[in-house]
């Protein structure tokens, strides 16, 4: 093997065990100063990946009953690589195991004569029975075997081959199966507890003592040792983080606040109990009766569904939690926050988020809005603006530098003069929350005006599903075809029209208000905005939107709340 590349260590993974992985992962890591990567086997992660799609098999007993033989593949035919199952423990060192590896096999295991009890196993699974049962629990494979290349998706997804044919190696011939000694699988339960010493790797097969019914098992006490030592370990890292965080400039926690994450950390890695002393349940009760200050500064109110739409189990808006996690506040409901102070976040303008903006108006209270970015999108919304207290950035133009425009790739576009006058108007949404009329009638309003005004031909342009938008009909599409200028309310299309060249002008509440008319009446004396004004309002505008990272990370707070 090539000492320069880490030892390959794939584990099997199944959520019942996530402890029994964690002390296997951390015993390995342990006991040995080798270079080693491990790799958890896990089958939802496989299956996004389109690399495993066989049908749930009922009577698998773990996650990884398959998965495990795509470990040739998964490595590109490459080298050696380890394969155990997560109910391990290592008392020894890993590359002892991988030294034993020879070339002229394709797997090399523990050859078991076991035949387990008949019945159920860990935590009520069935236990089978079946030739060379546990021999492909630990398994030493040579991934660059010509014969494992028979290894590929189609066999290991082929329904037709059971997991006897997999368990027992049916793709290989006896004289390419190497042999390993016990010490590397030792079945806990089946084998006699040596006289002398401990065995290079313990195999809980039957059940370990992370499942009630096996916490007395034969060594326990071992698999107990690692856990307190992963949870120690956790622990100083732990240490490190607050240190860390009370010497940072203008920053320190009070012991409130220590206390609040200690127990919070505590719950984390050990939500039972086990081994720390008291309940963290009954401590974070405490705190939460004790209404200590967290310092929340802001909630969101997701209304994807009206009000009361957050649910235990629903998967909240992302974006909402993304400004939160960057903002240091709380996912929540309309109904949980329309007595508090806490500033809102919103996205969209469901029927929730429009009842939370004109409560925030009538009793001034700070919102932050969020939706479709002003420049740099194509068929993804990659960009989001964020405004606070209104829904588009009301201006004045704030002089920024070029960094984040010069990263969109934005380019300013001559005017061009055009015949037709273009009217777009915004969704029935944005007009109901104006407190103006439906779309349709707003058109007709906005026609009659416009006929006193000019002899132009008008041409309507309703707001396209996204879908349409983004591919055939696009908005700069409608603009290129002898477009005068452009006329709307609230929407972003005013901005749009800038910058492809065309004058705009916006008769309600827009970002576009600062560069732009606001009266019909400039229909035919409209003021062309200097190229140095277009890309100050574009610089300004690209200060305005943030990429999900940016919300994540709190960039978009940090920026929205300059001088604050």
């Amino acid at each position: 093997m090539n000492e320069d590349n880490p030892l390959r260590i794939y584990v099997g993974y199944d959520p019942r065990e996530h402890d029994a992985y964690e002390v296997c992962k951390y015993s390995i890591l342990h006991n040995t100063e080798a270079n080693v990567e491990i790799i958890p086997i896990k089958q939802k992660k496989l299956r996004k990946q389109d690399v495993y799609w066989r049908e749930d098999d009922p009577l698998s007993s773990t996650e990884f009953t398959f998965t495990r033989f795509l470990i040739p593949y998964l490595a590109a035919y490459d080298g050696w690589a380890l394969f155990i199952d997560c109910d391990f423990v290592f008392t020894d060192d890993v590359q002892n195991l991988f030294n034993h590896a020879n070339d002229k096999y394709a797997v090399m295991c523990a050859q078991h004569d076991y035949k387990p009890k008949e019945g159920l196993k860990m935590d009520g699974k069935q236990q089978h029975v079946y030739p060379r049962k546990n021999w492909s629990s630990m398994m030493l494979i040579n991934c660059a075997h010509p014969s494992n290349r028979k290894l590929d998706l189609n066999l290991v997804n082929n329904p037709n081959k059971t997991g006897a044919y997999f368990h027992r190696f049916s793709w290989l011939t006896d004289k390419e199966i190497g042999r390993l000694s016990h010490q590397w699988n030792w079945l806990v339960g089946h084998y006699k507890s040596p006289e002398h010493g401990t065995p290079q790797a313990l195999h809980y097969t039957e059940g370990g003592p992370w499942f009630n019914d096996y916490r007395e098992c034969e060594f326990n006490h071992i698999w107990y040792e690692y856990k307190i030592k992963l949870l120690e370990n956790v622990i100083k890292k732990q240490e490190k983080i607050y240190d860390k965080l009370n010497t940072a400039d203008n920053l320190s926690l009070t012991d409130s606040k220590k206390v609040i994450i200690n127990t919070l950390l505590h719950h984390l890695v050990d939500p039972q109990g086990n081994f720390y002393s008291g309940s963290t349940k009954e401590k974070l009760d405490i705190l939460i009766k004790d209404e200590i200050d967290m310092g929340n500064k802001v909630a969101t109110i997701d209304s994807e569904g009206g009000v009361g739409y957050a649910k235990k189990g629903h998967e909240y808006d992302t974006y909402l939690t993304a400004f939160v996690l960057g903002s240091t506040g709380t996912i929540s409901s309309w109904d949980r926050e329309e007595n508090t102070k806490t500033p809102l976040v919103i996205r969209g303008l469901g029927g929730g988020s429009r009842k939370a903006i004109r409560h925030c108006w009538a009793s001034k209270r700070d919102f932050y809005a969020i939706d479709t970015g002003y420049l740099g999108n194509g068929k993804s919304k990659y960009w989001h603006r964020v405004t606070k207290n209104a829904l588009q950035q009301p201006g004045p133009i704030v002089e920024r530098d070029n960094d984040r425009l010069k990263g969109l790739g934005w380019k300013f576009n001559k005017f061009t003069p055009g015949r037709k006058i273009l009217i777009c108007p915004p969704s029935l949404k944005v007009m109901e929350l104006w407190g103006q009329p439906d779309p349709e009638t707003w058109v007709q309003q906005t026609i009659a005006r416009l006929k006193l005004l000019t002899d132009r031909p008008i041409e309507v342009r309703m707001k396209p599903r996204r879908g349409d938008r983004v591919t055939h009909n696009s908005i700069e599409a409608a603009l290129a075809d002898d477009v005068h200028c452009l006329i709307t309310y609230n929407s972003i299309a005013a901005t749009e029209a800038i910058f492809a060249g065309k004058p705009a002008i916006a008769l309600g509440p827009n970002a576009a208000s600062v560069i732009c008319p606001t009266d019909l009446s400039k229909v035919e004396s409209l003021i062309i905005p200097s190229k140095d004004d277009v890309e100050a309002f574009a610089r300004h505008l690209s200060y305005c939107q943030f990429s999900y990272g940016e919300l994540q990370n709190g960039t978009a707070w940090r920026i929205l709340n300059e001088g604050s």
